[in-house]
């Protein structure tokens, strides 16, 4: 027999028997389709992280209230905080390869903000004046913040475009009212949608925050080297400097630490690598219970189908013959089921990405890799599970046909 007639045999057997066919077919479709979905939405996780360094990874993080090893205590109270403003001044001017600079604030608790007496739930994020400018965040209605905003320490907020679809729905939210800690905010500007670093954040500025919020300190010096190449060199110049400045000779009496973005991508990458790898484990398992469901139903089959391996064998069919058409039957519904499952997988993709609720966190994005993946382990496991079934097909004689009759 040649290739062609087992495949119409197979595409008739799968034919009349629709229910078993139809089954297997499911399972196929449910595994794929969900392993498919899962990583895709932890793929998005994971370029998100990724994009926040690598749009700047030419910068040395100075995290300022750190011991450099958690394990290790001060040997004594000679520390003193040198992490000012004024101290970004001398870091431009004295460490080599410094271009700019950003800083990140730390209120010393987290304000509600709120709307018409509902409290919204986003987090506040205080600000320096070259905060947009560094980070290219884009406004989309009205304006930034102005020189005089934080020269007069006027109570302004720019909020992101999220906020105003959740919360002022038709509303222009410019100069709208928010109670932020018992002090009321006007919004300035709605800033686009853009990531980690916007979204979920009301933005004010750090003049003013300073003056009604208490104990309003500085958390995180963002140093940006002028080439990323030189990233490595600034991270050592600075801790050079900041040494030197703390006028601490004993580094276990440093209370800071510098990382680089670098070094944020390859700590990703790693844990994105065995997250994927636990994820995979999980789905194997799964799909080891599930498959050999299938090999139950492969096995009833088998029983249903005495006769026709009978009447196969009557007219000459080797057991070669009905070993391989049984296989090409569970190599073409695995291929039925991947392709339906592909489909729903871009599908379902779609409705989470354009359609989902405007408060839904995640989104997908498929790796055409993993799709290759989830094929080949289902025909794969096809065939192994379906081996066995096959093989029992195949040595049935006869009589055992004339007996089950």
């Amino acid at each position: 027999m040649n290739l062609l007639l087992f495949i119409k045999q197979a595409f008739l057997a799968i034919r009349w028997n629709k229910l078993r066919s139809f089954l297997s077919t499911l399972w196929i479709i449910i595994w794929i389709s969900s392993f498919v979905i899962m990583l895709a939405i932890w793929e998005w996780t994971k370029q998100q992280m990724l994009s926040y360094f690598a749009d700047s990874s030419n910068v040395v993080n100075i995290d300022t209230n750190e011991w450099p090893n958690q394990d290790w205590k001060p040997k004594s109270s000679l520390w003193k905080n040198i992490f000012t403003e004024e101290i970004t001044s001398e870091i431009l001017e004295k460490v080599p390869h410094a271009q700019k600079l950003l800083l990140e604030y730390n209120l010393s608790s987290n304000p509600r903000a709120i709307y018409k007496a509902k409290d919204i739930g986003w987090a506040l994020k205080v600000i320096p004046k070259n905060f947009f400018s560094i980070k290219k965040g884009k406004i989309m209605l009205w304006t930034y913040f102005w020189q005089d905003d934080y020269d007069e320490e006027r109570k302004v907020a720019i909020i992101w475009y999220k906020l105003v679809r959740k919360v002022f729905w038709t509303e222009n939210p410019i100069w709208k009212k928010l109670s932020i800690w018992w002090e009321i905010f006007s919004v300035s500007g709605v800033l686009e949608e853009k990531g980690y670093d916007f979204d979920e954040w009301i933005f004010i500025p750090n003049t003013t925050a300073k003056k009604y919020f208490w104990k309003t300190e500085i958390s995180r010096f963002m140093v940006f080297a002028d080439k990323d190449e030189n990233v490595d060199s600034l991270k050592k110049d600075l801790w050079y400097f900041l040494l030197k400045r703390s006028g601490l000779d004993n580094y276990s009496d440093v209370k800071f630490r510098l990382s680089t973005n670098k070094d944020m991508m390859k700590q990703i990458s790693d844990m994105s690598k065995s997250f994927t790898y636990f994820l995979v484990w999980i789905w194997a398992i799964s799909l080891v219970v599930w498959w050999i469901g299938i090999m139950n139903i492969m096995l009833v089959s088998v029983t249903e189908r005495t006769r026709e391996i009978w009447i196969r064998k009557a007219i000459w069919a080797t057991n070669f013959n009905i070993m391989y058409q049984f296989l090409i039957e569970a190599i073409i519904l695995t291929l039925i089921g991947s392709l339906i499952a592909i489909w729903l997988s871009y599908g379902l993709a779609r409705v989470i990405n354009n359609f989902s609720p405007p408060d839904l966190w995640f989104k997908c994005i498929i790796n055409t890799n993993i799709l290759f993946i989830a094929i080949a382990v289902s025909v794969t496991m096809w065939l192994s599970f379906g081996l066995m079934p096959a093989y029992k097909a195949a040595r049935l004689k006869p009589i055992d046909a004339l007996h089950f009759e």
